[in-house]
């Protein structure tokens, strides 16, 4: 611990420490680097007037409250390198608020108990859009740093979180035909999810901006993460959900075409049969073949 005229003196090396102990002294100063931030803290002790031992003892208890009030990173690695966990953390405290201590974060209102809740996420000054799973690491971690509940608490929410991932991890996961790297595909899937409703019964997607395709393929999945709704009526929408895509294929795969009934005699179709098994295409795709290949021969 470094002293200046018998006064111990913050130290910055930590954006979080310096940002936890203006929160603790309620500065509101803006600083540019965890270097200035201390000196601004020092230069505030330095100011009170009273004894050097109290200043001493101000910094103490300023470091130790600061330190309490932080939880470590490793708390937060089980997500840190999972884009789509990172994404469910991040989603379940922009969309939900949380009953405040002395009661557990997920504490229910009843009539003889009536906890308070949390500020709302948008209140601790953090990004609404984060654009990136480095960015959304980032505003959790803030958050818990930000939030002004005891240490307890924030642990409790984390280890509720931790739980729920848990389940999902080891679940199927839902949308198997969802490819990452398809933008057309995932556009449609964005816009077909942000249709279903906005009505608490259903997933709040119209809360989420991607801005990228790698960004929608993550928000869909946060929506259907965070939907708190009986298994029954997610696995309803995951299957309509996996039916609608079945069926635009379909409809696009028929554009440009028409439908065409032929009776043909038993052995011919027996023959067609055999010439599409033996060239590894469908009737259809046989039958086109040979019309254009005859066609061809005509104009030539």
């Amino acid at each position: 611990m470094i002293k200046f005229r018998g006064v111990s003196q913050i130290e910055g090396k930590d954006d979080r420490f310096i940002d936890s102990c203006f929160r603790v002294l309620q500065l509101n100063t803006n600083f540019e680097s965890p270097v200035e931030g201390a000196r601004v803290i020092n230069e505030f002790i330095a100011s009170q007037e009273i004894e050097q031992k109290e200043k001493d003892q101000m910094a103490l208890s300023l470091i130790d409250e600061a330190k309490q009030s932080l939880l470590p990173l490793d708390e937060f690695s089980w997500f840190k390198d999972d884009e789509r966990a990172c994404y469910f953390v991040w989603a379940s405290i922009y969309l939900y608020s949380y009953a405040a201590y002395p009661n557990h974060p997920l504490t229910l209102q009843t009539q003889e108990n009536q906890p308070q809740y949390v500020h709302f996420y948008s209140e601790h000054n953090l990004k609404n859009n984060p654009s990136s799973s480095m960015e959304r690491f980032g505003e959790v971690v803030k958050y818990f740093d930000r939030v002004r509940q005891p240490r307890e608490w924030k642990l409790d929410l984390i280890a509720h979180l931790k739980g729920i991932w848990g389940h999902i991890f080891s679940s199927r996961k839902p949308f198997s035909w969802l490819e990452k790297d398809n933008e057309e595909q995932c556009r449609w899937a964005w816009d077909y999810i942000k249709k279903i409703g906005w009505d608490s019964s259903k997933p709040m997607a119209y809360r989420f901006s991607p801005t990228s395709t790698a960004e929608i393929y993550l928000a869909i999945y946060a929506a259907y993460d965070t939907w708190i709704i009986d298994n029954g009526a997610k696995r309803l929408l995951k299957s309509d959900f996996s039916k609608a895509w079945q069926q635009k294929k379909l409809r696009d795969g028929r554009q440009g075409k028409k439908a065409c009934s032929l009776v043909l005699h038993e052995d011919v179709k027996l023959k067609l049969d055999e010439l599409a098994k033996t060239r590894k295409v469908t009737l259809s795709q046989l039958v086109e073949q040979l019309i254009e290949k005859e066609h061809g021969l005509k104009d030539s």
